[in-house]
């Protein structure tokens, strides 16, 4: 009943509004949102209120305009146009089945908390004591989720990384004496790739003249928040800590010949047009994990399954296979021979051959015996979800910790972090450009 009664008072008062001159508008519709023009699963039309532009363009025309004359609307409009590509992504997500739940939200605070030491339930203080709003907080939480389950679902398996682009990333980091990590900053504008010529010639102008301001004094920071189109620009155009490998070549070829204070532009990328400045350099080289990462092993294998389910009595009875079998490969039987009369695995034609691997690549309980075992030994059952599994190792190596094999995972991860970036923000433009948007 409260719910009806509050409701017929907006509405009583909205007849009345027109009767009232000089009345002050509390909130107002500045754009609706739709889904894609074409789906197969349409999502109703969202707005953004005024009251949702000002409240997250407030503090960020406090903060941006420290660093010089700045322009509230400019500042407002690229608000704006934040909200709608979070809400083109929600209906995008929507539509994918892809979501994040409270959950979600709470298993990653609670994260937070155990790598800070905070005892259970402290973060929201902890948030608190720096200014930091907790519904703020939340919200980019969500957001890094939403986006990264997105970039799982939709870009992943469009995207790869060759074993020449990672050679390639290895001897360029020990080909130089420069620092190798950088700090950025970046003024973006955005062109799409099947532009007109106009539009380009337009952004290309726009980026000398953001460039003639920086060189007569203005902020990075305050025409990031007033011009870039990407959503660093409304914290002042920081991008972060860059290693090699982790920029869009064109980008990276530029920056690391930097010192800080630099700047560089106009640069043209899939992207768009960048505009560049090197905040600070520090020296980093790769870390490479400890332990049984820098190891790998040449295995065979011999699989007897087990399906979920089964009694203890055939439980045991797969084992007991197993032993007899490992058995006559103590007593001389040649391995593969056995693994290819025995194992329930595809690898059985090929004797159980599992080839080199390193870590991460098996079942835990797999790996645990495998890397323990020494060349020509052979393990005792090992039962893993799959069965119980004999393994002989032929071979085993550690790696030099500067060497290829020992980087390429770490490099591979930072090659392909790139490429997902650049696919998910060229994935991103596609959507808003067959979206339908009013702006009021």
């Amino acid at each position: 009943m409260a719910f009806h009664r509050k409701l017929a008072i907006v509405v009583f008062f909205g007849c009345l509004a027109p009767f009232f001159a000089g009345a002050v508008v509390l909130d107002r519709i500045v754009a609706v949102v739709g889904a894609e023009i074409v789906s197969d699963k349409p999502v109703k039309s969202q707005i953004i209120m005024a009251s949702e532009v000002d409240e997250m363009a407030r503090p960020l025309i406090a903060r941006v305009g420290q660093g010089g004359d700045v322009d509230a609307g400019k500042i407002r409009a690229k608000v704006i146009e934040e909200l709608i590509m979070r809400i083109l992504r929600e209906q995008k997500a929507e539509q994918l089945g892809v979501s994040v739940e409270e959950k979600d939200i709470e298993a990653v605070m609670s994260q937070v908390e155990r790598n800070n030491n905070l005892p259970p339930g402290a973060l929201p203080q902890a948030l608190a004591s720096q200014n930091i709003p907790l519904a703020q907080y939340r919200m980019g939480l969500r957001d890094q989720l939403m986006k990264g389950r997105l970039i799982n679902k939709v870009i992943r398996p469009l995207v790869s990384v060759s074993p020449d682009e990672i050679a390639s990333l290895y001897h360029t980091m020990r080909g130089t004496d420069a620092p190798q990590e950088v700090h950025l900053a970046q003024i973006l504008l955005s062109v799409d790739q099947a532009g007109n010529q106009a539009r380009m010639e337009e952004k290309t102008k726009l980026a000398h003249e953001l460039i003639s301001r920086l060189r007569s004094g203005a902020s990075l920071a305050a025409l990031a928040g007033q011009y870039s189109d990407d959503a660093s620009g409304l914290q002042g155009g920081d991008i972060g800590w860059f290693k090699r490998g982790e920029l869009m070549p064109e980008l990276e070829s530029a920056v690391f010949k930097m010192q800080p204070g630099e700047f560089v532009g106009p640069v043209r990328t899939s992207q768009g047009i960048h505009i560049l400045a090197v905040l600070e350099k520090r020296r980093a080289t790769l870390k490479p994990k400890g332990g049984p990462e820098q190891v790998k092993v040449k295995a065979r294998h011999i699989l007897i399954k087990v399906p979920s389910g089964v009694s203890i009595k055939e439980e045991e009875q797969a084992k007991q296979t197993l032993l007899a079998v490992r058995k006559e490969v103590l007593a001389g039987a040649p391995f593969a021979q056995m693994a290819r009369k025995y194992s329930q695995d595809e690898t059985a034609r090929e004797g159980g051959d599992l080839k080199w691997f390193g870590p991460g690549l098996m079942v835990a309980p797999f790996e645990e015996v495998a890397f323990r075992l020494k060349p020509n030994e052979v393990s005792e059952p090992v039962r893993t979800p799959f069965g119980w599994h004999l393994i002989l190792v032929e071979d085993r190596k550690v790696l030099e910790p500067d060497s290829l094999e020992a980087q390429s995972k770490e490099l591979e991860e930072r090659l392909m972090e790139v490429k997902l970036q650049a696919r998910y923000n060229q994935w991103l433009r596609d959507i808003r450009l067959r979206a339908y948007v009013e702006l009021r």
